[in-house]
């Protein structure tokens, strides 16, 4: 199955906003712990999720955090 990462971003003012939309939003995401930046001012959110594709790994955040987010199929790079 196809692997992406999934890239949010929000401005400063919008960090309670994209938190609260994950009330009573059914997903496999859900109570998950993703690597985000906004403690450092950074204001993104990232998730390595599998999908059949880019509409299906983004049907798994809520609305409000979908149209802000950017999702990239990625495949692992063997490193010698």
């Amino acid at each position: 199955m196809p692997k992406y990462v999934l890239t949010h971003r929000h401005e400063p003012e919008e960090c309670a906003i994209a938190i609260a939309s994950w009330k009573g939003f059914v997903s496999p995401l859900r109570h998950g712990r993703p690597f985000g930046s906004c403690a450092r001012g950074g204001h993104q959110i990232w998730w390595n999720v599998e999908a059949d594709d880019e509409q299906a790994a983004l049907s798994m955040l809520p609305h409000y955090v979908a149209r802000r987010t950017v999702a990239e199929e990625v495949r692992e790079v063997p490193l010698p």
